[in-house]
């Protein structure tokens, strides 16, 4: 049963597109590059080549040819570790993209992730892609082009000019937002999203133009800009040509799953033909090479290039900065990247580091204004010793402006990590100048959504626990408002730190419920009403949390004490209306759901619902649980019909979530009733649906049920890549739900095909666990569960097995159990009387 999501709630970004639904395949097209690389931070113009990856650079090239004959959409996934090279490649085939199709006036545009902290906002990598590629237009010599650029800018994404400053200089000085552009007379009073904006953008830009966009440093992206740029990959059409960068250790970590790691998996299904391009280390001979590049000008010692050639690994970031302390004849190299790092720092003067400190404590990309102010220098002189640090040093970089700030960026993430872990050793410094720093971003009069987010990093680190609070409550909203629900988590976890109080829980609970983290989700409503401050705050918004609270406890299966805080609702709210009407409905779900089935209660509670309420999203539930309640009493007439009606409220109403939750109810009929090609035909939908409005994008049900369909086929090989794909998508802490679903899909394959195709699914899942780009957890659990399942006895039930012998809890079993018969007692009884 899916659980529901308050209306308000953001939905992350996907997008429809029209690949087969058993196209479901793991592998991409995984190209590995010959030995060579550099990591630096791109500029304008050409860059310098550190060792060249000729391979890799014309298969880059080769798919932009592609893309601009065709003028068809092309993506390319790059990856590596950091510092392997990934940047200098693209930025040298950037450069040549633009040179070699100069007569097609192809424009580029380069955006970088930064790290994945509270000081830098979501879209980060959008947004710079955005205004390189606006510079490209603008440099490009054409008045026309420009205009075309900053037209199309206006007319088709007004939300985002804000975010390239060069364009909204060029536009009347009051059209900078699309409230503003609205507000001036622009066509539209009723601004369009910010995604389905960039969309028309880009597809206008490429009616005439080709366009490359590189997007680089993704692995520090968040989710809502992973999805961005997946529905960019997805549905634009002309010739685009779409680069995502890297770096596959950090997304493959055990200890998390990356929202990148998705899209891959949907790139490879939906455009087959993606190239997937592994950037290895460096051979000694490509390392040596870049050692005495970087050294050009004197004579490198043989015995100094072979130790950095040793010491480096093949990494060149670590070679290019050893190379470089080696300039000065250090005798003592160090072994890992932050020794080599404070090593090249110590050459500098005192008052330079301290300088790029206080520069790091700003942020990795940082305002000149900003620095002059902290450190109390004369900004001509920061200018200045700024301008040394980048031509003798290399430690800085000029960056995109920010409104009227002239910014620069620190050579690299890691020199700035550092950085900021040496000015943070000195704490009273740090916080003073955190305290100066806050003051400073007060004083500015427009606040756009990331200087709200930074205000609150600041603030921590300053030691304000009220505006601390304060800021990452204001911010957590607007985050939770553009989709980026992971950072708003993370901010309204420092608002209920610094300001406990009732909206901090509050919008925490939403966070980690929309999240799907249903068991945080009770600790937080717990925490927030029991608050003294409760009883003081309004109570639709109590009742609203309570109601959060009840289907949470729902969701992990506490039914008594879902029932307990329904009971209370009813008793406080016993007055027709929409809290009742939510009451009523949370109670359907029980009665359908919980440890007794009820049927006709279910019945009866759905019809007070749809009598009481008029919002189509309660009616639309009501309809549903109570086609499910007639399924689960044998009478799968009665059920089509109102499931049927539960799709056609929503669907009336325009909306995404209620439909796809409809349309979801009506495929789990179907699948119980053995109407298996209509079943295909739903999941088809659903997952169109999915894409097209972000419905259910983190954990889809349909993929799981997709398994379950062509297992039901004897499409076996296919059906474990679904299974593998939905134990990769699923929480850890899912893994008991998990174990148990592949039990009833195993016994359901057993009793409709017999032990022999059985036996054969269990193969192709332990096929499927083999697949190295599954994450290591999911890996090891199809493992565990393929050999353990290979031990069932005759006569087995998978509930008992997946207690007894998988360690899944009760409860967990249960639901899993519920969850694949969608409540229906006895599938055989209800199939051997269709039948």
């Amino acid at each position: 049963m899916l659980g529901r999501t308050n209306p308000s709630a953001p939905q992350h970004i996907l997008t429809s597109h029209s690949a087969s639904l058993y196209d479901l395949r793991l592998e991409p097209r995984v190209i590995v590059g010959g030995p060579s690389g550099g990591d630096v931070v791109p500029g304008t113009g050409a860059p310098a080549p550190l060792v060249d990856r000729v391979d890799e650079l014309a298969m880059l090239l080769a798919v932009v040819d592609r893309s601009v004959e065709s003028r068809e959409a092309q993506v390319v996934v790059l990856r590596g570790e950091a510092g392997v090279g990934k940047t200098s490649l693209l930025t040298r085939f950037a450069h040549e993209a633009a040179e070699r199709h100069s007569s097609s006036h192809l424009l580029t545009g380069y955006g970088q992730a930064m790290l994945n902290s509270l000081a830098s906002d979501s879209f980060q990598a959008v947004r710079e892609c955005l205004r390189s590629l606006a510079a490209s237009a603008q440099r490009s010599g054409s008045p026309s082009r420009w205009q075309r650029i900053t037209q199309s800018f206006k007319q088709n994404a007004p939300d985002w000019i804000e975010s390239v400053p060069v364009v909204g200089q060029v536009l009347a000085a009051g059209v900078r937002t699309g409230q503003s552009y609205a507000a001036s007379g622009g066509d539209r009073t009723e601004m369009d999203s910010r995604l389905d904006q960039l969309l028309r953008l880009i597809e206008d830009i490429v009616t005439d133009t080709p366009l490359v966009m590189v997007l680089d440093d993704l692995h520090w992206a968040d989710t809502a800009t992973i999805d961005l740029l997946t529905a960019i990959a997805l549905r634009v059409q002309g010739p685009l040509v779409l680069v995502l960068a890297y770096r596959s250790d950090q997304l493959k970590s055990a200890d998390q799953t990356h929202p990148l790691q998705r899209t891959v998996f949907k790139l490879c299904r939906y455009r087959p033909q993606t190239p997937v391009i592994d950037l290895p280390r460096l051979s000694p001979q490509d390392t040596e090479e870049l050692v005495r590049r970087t050294v050009v000008g004197r004579t490198a010692s043989p015995n100094a290039v072979s130790r950095i050639v040793r010491l480096s690994d093949g990494n060149p970031l670590f070679a290019e900065s050893l190379a470089r302390v080696d300039r000065h004849r250090s005798h003592h190299p160090p072994r890992q990247i932050t020794s080599v790092i404070e090593d090249r720092l110590s050459y500098l003067t005192s008052e330079d580091q301290r300088l790029l400190e206080t520069a790091a404590l700003i942020g990795y990309i940082f305002e000149v204004d900003y620095l002059a102010q902290l450190t109390r220098i004369d900004i001509d002189d920061v200018y200045e010793r700024l301008h040394v640090l980048f031509d003798e040093h290399d430690l800085v970089r000029p960056a995109e402006q920010r409104n009227e700030y002239d910014r620069y960026r620190i050579h690299h993430p890691l020199f700035a990590q550092v950085l900021r872990e040496r000015g943070a050793a000195n704490a009273p410094r740090w916080r003073r100048h955190h305290t100066k720093l806050l003051q400073i971003i007060e004083a500015e009069r427009d606040w756009d959504d990331e200087l709200f987010v930074r205000a609150a990093a600041v603030a921590v680190e300053a030691s304000n626990g009220a505006k601390a609070g304060a800021l990452a409550l204001r911010a957590a909203r607007r985050q939770f408002a553009l989709g980026a629900v992971s950072k708003a988590r993370d901010l309204a976890r420092i608002a209920v730190e610094n300001t406990p109080h009732f909206a901090a829980f509050a919008l925490l609970a939403e966070c980690l419920s929309a999240g799907g983290d249903h068991a945080a989700g009770v600790d937080a409503c717990v925490a927030g009403l029991d608050l003294p401050e409760s009883d003081a705050v309004a109570p639709a918004e109590v009742a609203h949390l309570r109601l959060l609270w009840a289907r949470n406890l729902r969701m992990t299966c506490r039914w008594e004490q879902a029932v307990d805080v329904l009971d209370q609702l009813a008793i406080d709210f016993g007055e027709p209306g929409g809290v009742l009407a939510e009451t009523l409905n949370l109670y359907a779900e029980v009665a359908l759901c919980g440890p007794v089935q009820d049927f006709a209660r279910c019945v009866e509670l759905c019809d007070q619902v749809a009598a009481m309420s008029a919002e189509p999203e309660v009616q639309s539930r009501a309809f549903g649980h109570r086609g499910l309640a007639h399924l689960a009493a044998g009478q799968p007439m009665e059920a089509e019909q109102w499931l049927q009606k539960a799709i056609d409220v929503a669907r009336a109403a325009g909306h995404p979530y209620a439909e796809y939750e409809a349309v979801h109810w009506l495929s789990k009929k179907t699948m119980a009733c053995m109407e298996v090609e209509r079943s295909a035909e739903l999941l088809t939908q659903l997952r169109e649906m999915s894409q097209a409005s972000g419905v259910a994008s983190e954990n889809p049900p349909h993929i799981r049920d997709l398994s379950r369909v062509l297992g039901m086929r004897g499409e076996f090989p296919n059906a474990a890549n679904a299974f593998a794909v939905f134990t990769d998508i699923s929480q850890s802490a899912a893994a008991g739900r998990v174990s148990t679903t592949l039990a009833c899909q195993l016994f359901e394959i057993e009793a409709l095909r017999g032990p022999f195709a059985a036996a054969e699914f269990l193969d192709e899942v332990l096929r499927a666990a083999n697949e190295d780009f599954l994450l290591a957890d999911s890996r090891e659990l199809l493992r565990e569960l393929v050999e353990r399942l290979g031990t069932r006895p005759p006569g087995w039930d998978p509930v008992t097995f997946a207690v007894a012998q998988l360690g899944v809890s009760v409860e967990d079993a249960q639901a899993a159990d519920a969850i694949f018969r969608f409540d229906v007692p006895n599938l055989a009884h209800l199939r051997a009387g269709l039948a």
